[in-house]
């Protein structure tokens, strides 16, 4: 019996500042630092057997495009198909002695997540399962979680606490 974690990967980095952030760079760094953190956080803990993460297409090429990260595969899907689609093939195909967990907030996907008799997780769940196994984050402020009289406060504050002031 295996253990896995799919993942409608756009739908969870466009909800989790960290990554919706990096798509300012670009699409591509925001998915490798998704990858990257799922890696060291999920996939070197043995919480899962393995993770897929499903991203709509990203060549115009038939079949679809998989790319292999350790215990994680990136799975973007083929030309005219969406990631929602490729998630309840995925669903429709496993060995029912596999145990799968689907993560989307997408409605529907976690409906037929459920049909299928698997595990829905939300994004929300799935960010707080990479804080608790990685602590990333914490303790960090995040700059744009201030204002800027905030931030100019806490840095005078600071220069007096070290005499530079």
């Amino acid at each position: 019996m295996s253990n896995y974690l799919i993942i409608d990967g756009y739908n969870a980095i466009s909800k989790i500042r960290q990554f919706n952030a990096r798509k300012d760079v670009s699409l591509e760094a925001s998915r490798l630092t998704f990858i990257k953190t799922l890696s060291d956080s999920l996939g070197a803990k043995g919480t899962f057997d393995k993770i897929v993460i499903v991203f709509d297409g990203k060549k115009q090429e038939l079949g679809s495009n998989r790319e292999t990260y350790g215990k994680i595969e990136a799975v973007f899907t083929a030309n005219g198909k969406d990631a929602d689609s490729v998630i309840v093939d995925i669903l429709r195909m496993r060995p029912p002695k596999d145990r799968m967990t689907v993560c989307s907030d997408d409605n529907f996907v976690t409906n037929h997540t459920r049909a299928f008799g698997a595990d829905a997780m939300t994004v929300k769940k799935l960010e707080e399962l990479i804080i608790l196994k990685k602590g990333l984050f914490k303790g960090r402020i995040l700059e744009k979680d201030l204002g800027e009289d905030k931030l100019a406060d806490i840095t005078r504050e600071m220069k007096k606490h070290w005499g530079v002031e």
